[in-house]
């Protein structure tokens, strides 16, 4: 009994409780579990990814630097025990000149076929000790004793006779920032001290890999607690991973905890799968509730339809005592009450209104308006009211040019309305404005679309003069170029805008499909034209301060 009372309750609440319950239901408390059980997972996991590939990385970078000290480690190992490079050192402390210069030559050729680290060398010399002499690769032979006879390294190597010495300095070619490998050369035979093998390393290229580490992942790497290559500060803290380097020592990376936490947006991504996952659930869970409900809705919107259609005998059938169900009656009480309004009042005055519409409009024609114009005339005329007369018959002309059927007229017909056009308004403003004619006699017989200069005219008096009360001129040409009749209205009066010209000029393209309420007489010329000519008629228009507007009409020659 409870259950059906529960049931009774739910079948009659409000929409907005049924769709709250149904939400809650099958959307939040499902979303929210997922996004806390995804998310633990994927971060639990996520920091510990980051730290070992990290550190993997970190240790390929150690191990490239590494390498390339081997390479020049066993380059020098080569040459400083080399039976040749030491009897050249030794012949060359007795020889003469000329044999001087031969070793000279041979230990350079000795030092340019070293297998070193390519492009990471600055530098590579051979110091002769009882000569006091440096020879150096690229024949830069910069005196090693003048450089570095007061260093401590530069002694101690004679003395204690080391084989191989690695420090940091500055390159003695352009005190660029290198690292220096030098390494004693002792006779084979009599372990005499020979000289000393010295090497430049660029300090900048050797330490590239970390570089374009923290330039992929971002941190810092340290050398003995100095810092050496980082993208930019760190902020929130940082992770130390370390790795050993066979001639570097300690290298440390410091990750940020932003970088180290980057498995934070796979988590992310991951709960936005499972979160459209669930969006998917629940628009399969809610389509049959919502079937329901706009099934409903659906049947009171075709009723809407038959009565905006006239039928006013629609029913909606809805029994449920909620807020569609409340409407639903409402709709049906609204029908019945309209229909009665209807029939009792309405319907008898409206066909009694269209009635009289019909038999005013079967009274106003082309004659009435004729035969009007024709009677004011004619009394101005009795009156003596002579501008009258000719503003009456100018308007009449026009109406009979307006009207007629013919689309395409002569030059000279149209020449003649744009005349009582002109005729009205030199009635309306006196000597406010001067017009100029220029016609060639061979257009005069030519044809063009009726109405194509006197609405031109007409906007050259709305729109240039309105703001222009000083005495104002307009041109009006037409002339033959070539195939085309030229049509060229100017006047002098207010410009346009260049935003507004802009605007035109694409209101004016055959490819624009805007429909504005501006500019219809140049829109619905230039189309006449297209449509009467084809592409090869044009609408032109130019406006520039100071000077006035010019529209020019390239109309293709119809005889």
């Amino acid at each position: 009994m409870k259950g059906r009372r529960t049931k009774v309750r739910l079948r009659d609440a409000s929409i907005q409780k049924r769709l709250t319950f149904s939400m809650w239901l099958v959307a939040i408390v499902p979303i929210t579990l997922i996004f806390v059980v995804v998310l633990w997972v994927l971060i639990s996991t996520g920091i510990e990814n980051t730290r070992r590939q990290s550190q993997m990385l970190l240790d390929k970078s150690v191990e490239e630097v590494d390498t390339a000290f081997l390479r020049a480690e066993d380059s020098i190992e080569t040459l400083v025990t080399d039976i040749n490079v030491q009897s050249a050192i030794r012949d060359y402390v007795n020889g003469s000149h000329k044999e001087q210069l031969d070793l000279r030559d041979f230990l350079r050729n000795r030092l340019a076929s070293i297998p070193v680290v390519g492009m990471d060398t600055v530098n590579i010399s051979i110091y002769i000790k009882e000569a006091d002499k440096t020879y150096s690769r690229d024949m830069n032979d910069i005196e090693l004793s003048d450089a570095y006879g007061e260093e401590d390294w530069f002694r101690e190597i004679f003395e204690r006779g080391y084989f191989l010495r690695m420090m940091e300095g500055h390159s003695v070619q352009d005190g660029r920032p290198v690292w220096i490998l030098a390494s004693s050369i002792i006779s084979v035979h009599d372990g005499k001290m020979l000289g000393l093998f010295y090497m430049e390393l660029d300090r900048e290229k050797l330490l590239m890999p970390f570089e374009e580490l923290v330039r992929g992942n971002g941190g810092a790497i340290f050398l003995e607690g100095k810092q050496v290559a980082a993208v930019d500060e760190m902020e929130g803290g940082s992770a130390s991973l370390f790795s050993e380097s066979s001639f570097l020592g300690e290298v440390e990376y410091r990750l940020s905890h932003e970088e180290l936490f980057v498995e934070y947006r796979v988590a992310c991504f991951c709960f936005l799968i499972g979160m459209v996952v669930i969006i998917f659930l629940i628009y399969m869970a809610d389509k049959q509730l919502a079937d329901w409900f706009s099934g409903r809705v659906i049947r009171l919107q075709e009723a809407t339809r038959r009565i905006a259609a006239g039928d006013l005998d629609v029913v909606v059938k809805d029994d449920l005592k909620d807020e569609i169900g409340e409407l639903a009656q409402s709709f049906n009480t609204m029908a019945g009450d309209m229909k009665r309004l209807i029939e009792s009042e309405y319907l008898v005055k409206i066909e009694s209104q269209q009635a009289t519409l019909k038999a005013l409009q079967s009274q106003i024609n082309p004659h009435f308006v004729y035969n009007t114009l024709e009677s004011i005339s004619m009394m101005a005329l009795v009156r003596d009211h002579y501008e009258i007369v000719d503003m009456a018959q100018a308007f009449s002309r026009m109406m009979r040019y307006s009207m007629e059927e013919e689309s395409l007229v002569t030059v000279k017909e149209e020449l003649e309305n744009v005349q009582s056009y002109v005729t009205i308004q030199e009635i309306r403003f006196p000597n406010c404005f001067t017009i100029e004619y220029s016609i060639e006699e061979e257009c005069m017989e030519l044809k063009l679309p009726r109405l194509t200069a006197q609405p031109l005219v007409e906007n050259a008096f709305r729109h240039g003069f309105e703001d222009a009360p000083d005495h104002k001129h307009i041109q009006l040409f037409i002339k033959r170029r070539g195939n085309y009749m030229r049509v060229v209205i100017f006047n002098d009066g207010t410009s346009i805008p260049k935003e507004r010209l802009l605007q035109i000029r694409r209101f004016l393209e055959p490819s624009c499909v805007e429909n504005p309420m501006d500019c219809y007489a140049m829109r619905n010329l230039s189309r006449r034209l297209r449509l009467l000519f084809g592409k090869g008629s044009r609408v032109m228009i130019r406006s520039k301060s100071g000077v006035g507007t010019v529209v020019t009409l390239w109309v293709p020659m119809a005889e």
